[in-house]
């Protein structure tokens, strides 16, 4: 980003950009943020919903620090692998990957459920990139659930090859 920034390769182009969103990414570039891109990513300090001001609490409280996107990742894996055991009742590999197809788990920014021919459709915050107080954040977002846009397993499974 910084390198396009200096030799305006974006300049007048608008740019759609995964992942760029998360602070995991724009942080580091700090006032050198790419105002105006589109971009998923995870807006932290604007996400008003209960459960995760719980969880942004408690990670602040154990971490002293904010969570980054990929704090929330490995806490849903966690929460998901338990709730696909429980469902399973017990932690054998074929009934937890049986209890999977279909369990819906709760996240912090939504729910999320998995399907046998995807992997799951945790969604995605989508907003802009704009700098706030000379640090980078994301504007105008809004959650996309992944169910609402992933295409129905039948779908799916014509798509991919036959195993």
């Amino acid at each position: 980003m910084r390198e396009g920034n200096t030799r305006g390769v974006f300049k007048d182009r608008f740019v759609a950009s995964l992942l760029s969103g998360e602070p995991e990414y724009i942080d580091p570039l700090k006032d050198e943020a790419p105002v105006g891109w589109l971009v998923t990513g995870y807006p932290w300090y604007a996400i008003k919903l209960p459960d995760h001001q719980t969880f942004l609490a408690a990670y602040q409280k154990k971490f002293n620090d904010y969570p980054r996107l990929g704090s929330v990742v490995g806490y849903v894996t966690v929460k998901s692998l338990a709730a696909g055991i429980t469902k399973a009742g017990s932690t054998d590999t074929a009934k937890v990957a049986e209890a999977f197809n279909g369990l819906k788990v709760d996240s912090r920014s939504g729910s999320s459920s998995i399907a046998a021919a995807t992997t799951g459709d945790h969604g995605a915050y989508v907003g802009k990139l704009a700098l706030k107080d000379g640090k980078p954040v994301m504007v105008d977002f809004k959650y996309v659930d992944g169910a609402a846009v992933l295409p129905p397993d039948a779908e799916v499974k014509k798509l991919r090859p036959a195993e």
